[in-house]
Order: structure tokens, then sequence, then C-alpha cells
């Protein structure tokens, strides 16, 4: 595709997940409409689910969205957590977070809440396979306006606005382009599902979670058929612990 111009926007919000969509959404609600890039071709679903604690439903709540979900999904107050190097089980109370309102804790699906959001936004707020490529700054000729900021996209389309807020994710365009310090290995690796049950599952509202040294698991209904699962272990730890083990047992590889 060659180069496309397009007209000046007055907002543009690089990426279409939950911060994107919820930006979006509150700048509408004040009458400011926006443009929201999304690489992807559709919503994402990445992450599978994710909790949400009162001042999210709060958050929701402001945006119009919160109805929408509070009756497909159940609140849980209690949960539990075991330790298993000895096998010992605590009790979680999540009873205290409620706040005002009858708000509590819920576990949602991420496209739902996606999906929700996106039900709230005009038509054409969102451009689906609009990856950014770079971005440039140009100063106007009138002194009584502001810069102007050039977004080229990999298909090759311009837009230009005045306004640009990034969303786009831990490795960010907008923050790289903006000098922010460069994201932090954290030394963890986490895999996120959703196990779905035909039968039913038959487990009690309210997430499990169990911990061992270097490891966190666990689990959480969605409803009667499908769980939410997550693990999440200390990887940079285990390497270490492995090369110290490997430099104890394994044969030297010298030649003699």
């Amino acid at each position: 595709m060659g180069e496309e111009e397009v007209a000046l926007q007055r907002v543009v919000i690089v990426g279409g997940g939950i911060a994107g969509l919820a930006t979006a959404v509150a700048l509408q609600r004040f009458g400011v409409r926006s443009l929201v890039l999304e690489r992807s071709h559709e919503l994402r679903s990445t992450g599978a689910a994710l909790s949400l604690f009162p001042n999210a439903w709060r958050a929701l709540d402001a945006l119009g969205v919160a109805h929408k979900l509070t009756p497909i999904y159940r609140e849980f107050r209690t949960g539990s957590l075991t330790k298993l190097e000895n096998g010992a089980k605590m009790a979680s109370n999540f009873s205290k977070n409620r706040g005002g309102g009858g708000l509590g804790v819920r576990t949602v699906h991420r496209k739902v809440l996606l999906e929700a959001l996106a039900e709230e936004l005009m038509p054409a707020t969102i451009r689906f396979s609009s990856k950014l490529a770079s971005i440039k700054i140009s100063e106007e000729k009138d002194p009584k306006d502001s810069s102007t900021i050039t977004l080229h996209l990999e298909d090759g389309a311009v837009i230009r606005t005045k306004v640009l807020i990034g969303c786009d994710g831990v490795h960010s365009v907008v923050a790289q382009w903006l000098g922010l310090a460069a994201p932090i290995d954290s030394g963890r690796a986490a895999i996120r599902g959703l196990s779905v049950y035909k039968e039913g599952h038959g487990l009690e509202n309210g997430p499990q979670q169990f911990l061992s040294s270097g490891r966190r698991a666990g689990m959480v209904p969605l409803n009667d058929y499908e769980v939410y699962w997550l693990t999440v272990s200390l990887y940079l730890l285990q390497r270490e612990r492995w090369l110290e083990t490997s430099s104890r047992t394994l044969p030297s590889s010298r030649r003699k």
C-alpha cells in the first residue's frame, strides 16, 4: 500500500487493550473523539482472564460498562492459599475489599471486558491492523498553534495528531520515543489459560493459590464450566540454582 494521508486527528491512542479502550471511552464521555490504533486484526484475548477489585469496578461503573459484567460473573468473598513445603493452608477473606455500592472481587474474561468497552465507542474509533512504525514531531509555523505529531504506520498510512497517548504495553513505541527507561526483566515467567469442563468443574467459588520456593500457581472459577488458571516461576533464580548444581555434579569436559 502506498503512503496514505489521513486527516488530522484530535487525539490518537496507540494500543487497543484494556487501557487504550478505557481511555477512549472516558474521553468520549467528555465529548472528545479519539482514534485507537490496534496492531492486531481484532480485539486481543491474550491473558485469558483477570481479577478485578472494587477500585476497578468503580472505574468501570464511571465508564458505563460495569452493569454489563456484574450479572455474568459471580463475586467471591473467600479463597485459600496453600504452602506446598508443609501443606499449611490459610484462608483469604475478600469481604473487606467490597467497598461501597456492593462492589466486590470478580474474575472476568479479558475478551468480554474488551468487547464491553468497545461497544461503548462510536463507529470507526478503533483502527485495526495498524502497527506504529515511527513517530515524528514537527513545529507549526503559526506560533499560536501547538506542535503536530506525525505517526507513520507499517502499512504506509500517515496520521497527524495534536495529542498522542501511549497504551501499547511493555515494549511501547511511544515510551521509547519519549525516552523513558527500557523495561526491566522481572525474572518471572507466567503462563495463563482457561480450562473448560463440559460436565461442570464442581469447584467452590473463589481463588485457590499454591506457593513454593520461587513458584506460584492458582486457579479461580469463572462460571460453572470454566476455570482460569496461572503459574508463575522465578526463572532467573531457577537458572542460577541449576547452574550452581551443574557445576558441582557434571563431570569435567576438558580433554585429558
